[in-house]
């Protein structure tokens, strides 16, 4: 655990300019919202929630440690597995703590912020605020988990012919399948089942499930990378 901790750190140093730089922009976006409130009348226009926004970070976290965390700790003597469980843990790390920070700011935006300002909220869009704190905190988490695994997969695979053949296969799916009404019927499922499901431990297990596969193929590549 101490070994895990020190990768966390490390992790956190590296991303620190990053993750500091998205809440920078999120507090000066709605300084200049509160500018222009009370210099235009504009009425309580919709905007998306603050807490939501940080989601960004673990987008930048998937991405970022996948491309340059890699050749600092390898060069430093650990193995590829080292890494990899490293990845993982600071994973869980931050997307259960952008889950919590999420469902307390959701509570936070019920009772107070929407007495002022219309928000939009991911939780309650996906109707996770369905499930309760614990649910709604437990399905963002593994929600989140496998869009970073998905992230650091692709992003791990990017010298590899196969990782190549995902990326082309993830941007023509996603208009192919959107474009063909017969095909439309079972994206929409798809997505339903991973983002609406009305079941929590069906959602969470779908999430999971895609989580672990993305998980096996980011192996596939890191256990085969040389730069």
């Amino acid at each position: 655990m101490a070994a895990l901790a020190v990768h966390l750190k490390a992790t956190y140093l590296q991303m620190r300019i990053f993750i500091w730089g998205v809440i920078i922009l999120i507090l000066l976006g709605r300084l200049a919202d509160f500018i222009v409130s009370i210099n235009i009348d504009s009425g309580r226009g919709t905007r998306l929630s603050d807490g939501n926004m940080l989601i960004l970070i673990l987008l930048l976290i998937a991405i970022i440690l996948p491309l340059s965390y890699y050749n600092r700790i390898v060069n430093l003597g650990a193995s590829r597995g080292q890494y990899f469980k490293a990845l993982q843990f600071v994973f869980a790390v931050w997307a259960a703590a952008i889950a919590l920070v999420n469902s307390l700011w959701f509570v936070l935006e019920v009772k107070v912020i929407r007495n002022y300002t219309n928000t939009v909220d991911l939780i309650e869009a996906f109707h996770w605020n369905n499930f309760g704190f614990i649910g709604s905190f437990l399905y963002q988490t593994a929600f989140y988990l496998m869009v970073m695994a998905l992230l650091s997969m692709l992003i791990s695979g990017y010298s590899h012919p196969a990782g190549w053949l995902l990326w082309v296969v993830l941007l023509t799916a996603i208009p192919v399948g959107t474009g063909i009404p017969s095909l439309r019927v079972h994206v929409t499922s798809f997505f339903k089942a991973l983002l609406f499901n009305g079941s929590l431990l069906t959602g969470i297990g779908f999430n999971l499930i895609l989580y672990f596969i993305f998980v096996a193929g980011c192996w596939l590549f890191t256990k085969r990378r040389t730069y």
